[in-house]
């Protein structure tokens, strides 16, 4: 047995050289002849790549295309007009209210910005709630550009998927104001098909028989837009309202089918989001000139017959009722202020009297009081009033609704969800 094992060995060595050496004669792209004598030719092309499986859809961002930015003025240390007693409190507030981004302007100018410590200027920031603001600002455009002809138009003028469902009813101006009935489809949200889910919202009462604004109305406001003007939301917002802002690129969500998600995920810039604030404060002009019709931009910000405190997606300051819908601890320093309401916190408080502008971003608040950051900031301006004040606390030019008598509620007509639409 140890004899045959080297003899073994020996032969398995001589038979590999003798391999070797026929495979090194044999011409290039050919094996060795087989028994049979035929030769077999061999492949050396490099074989194709195999394409990796498609990735899972999913959601998605996409920009909404802005500017380089439009300067905007910062005022001087030496020409604020924030107490410094006023600045140490307004710091204070927005750090223990866990504040990624606080903005003050007043007087033509931006004279505080704070930025938590993970937050840089430049950051995209989720306005969480504020873009419904900027999708009534851009119904506005939609209005004046003729894609719209009435706000009293039903949405199944756009949304054919609603024939002969009682939403088809549903009127635009029943979306911005709050009154459409519609609630949020049961469940959570599903980025595959925004679309469906968007068809899906359920009625829950009969249009103009409720008050309950919701993010869900701007989700279908947002489908009757891009329809109504053809072109995609983030290339009609861009063009004919974010551009003209002077602000910088600002992202959008969308869903794996490529429909936008408008009841959340808009990020801008702080500075941009303040831009909206701005908007507001010189009656829908930048720069000194118009963009957004001063009607469209008056008519926001009247009450609307459901509420005192409300006009279409911007909240009024004015008049103050303890056991009103403002959740806020004190009446107004600035009553002729509006502001715009995000979760928790995100706000854009505008007071034309004052010339002010308040930008707040960040941690949800559990129990925000309204009032207590535009009081604070207006307790410590050292300035005197932008527009000076008429007897009884009025502002010039501007008519604040009376605090005797509020208008009453409309009477309406429930129809059934069922019932055929009238013709």
């Amino acid at each position: 047995m140890r004899r045959f094992l080297p003899a073994a060995f020996g032969v398995a060595v001589l038979l590999s050289a003798a391999g070797l050496i026929l495979w090194l004669r044999t011409e290039p792209g050919t094996a060795p002849e087989p028994v049979s004598g035929q030769p077999v030719r061999i492949d050396l092309t490099e074989p194709e790549p195999i394409a990796p499986p498609p990735a899972p859809a999913g959601p998605a961002t996409v920009e909404v295309p802005g500017t380089a930015g439009r300067i905007m003025p910062v005022a001087a240390p030496e020409s604020a007009v924030l107490t410094a007693e006023g600045e140490r409190l307004v710091l204070d507030f927005a750090r223990r209210t866990g504040t990624e981004a606080l903005l003050i302007w007043q007087g033509g100018a931006l004279q505080l910005e704070f930025y938590g410590a993970a937050t840089q200027p430049f950051d995209r920031l989720d306005g969480r709630g504020l873009q419904a603001g900027l999708l009534t600002l851009l119904a506005g455009q939609a209005v004046r550009d003729g894609y719209i002809p009435s706000l009293e138009d039903p949405v199944v003028r756009w949304i054919g998927e609603w024939k002969d469902d009682p939403r088809g009813r549903i009127t635009l101006r029943q979306l911005l104001q709050g009154t459409s009935g519609l609630d949020l489809p049961a469940g959570e949200p599903v980025m595959d098909d925004t679309l469906a889910r968007t068809l899906s919202a359920p009625l829950a009462a009969a249009p103009e028989t409720r008050f309950a604004p919701n993010l869900m109305e701007m989700q279908v406001l947002g489908l009757v837009l891009a329809r109504a003007a053809g072109q995609p939301l983030p290339t009609y917002l861009s063009e004919r309202l974010w551009q003209p802002l002077g602000a910088r690129t600002a992202e959008m969500r969308l869903g794996a089918d490529g429909t936008p998600v408008l009841t959340c995920c808009f990020a801008a810039t702080p500075r941009d989001w303040l831009r909206i604030g701005l908007l507001l404060l010189e009656g829908g002009a930048v720069a000194g000139q118009p963009l957004v019709s001063t009607p469209w931009v008056d008519d926001v910000q009247r009450p609307t017959p459901w509420s005192r405190n409300d006009g279409t997606r911007v909240r009024l300051a004015w008049p103050f009722d303890p056991k009103g819908p403002l959740q806020a601890s004190a009446a107004f320093r600035e009553p002729d202020t509006v502001f715009l309401t995000g979760d928790g916190g995100q706000r854009i408080y505008v007071a034309r009297g004052a010339d002010l502008v308040i930008l707040r971003l960040g941690a949800e608040v559990e129990r925000w009081d309204e009032a207590e950051l535009p009081n604070l900031v207006a307790r410590h301006l050292e300035v005197q009033q932008a527009r000076p004040r008429k007897a009884g606390g009025d502002l010039s030019g501007i008519e604040l609704p009376p605090i005797t008598t509020p208008p009453p509620i409309p009477s309406v007509e429930a129809v059934p969800l069922d019932a055929p639409a009238a013709e």
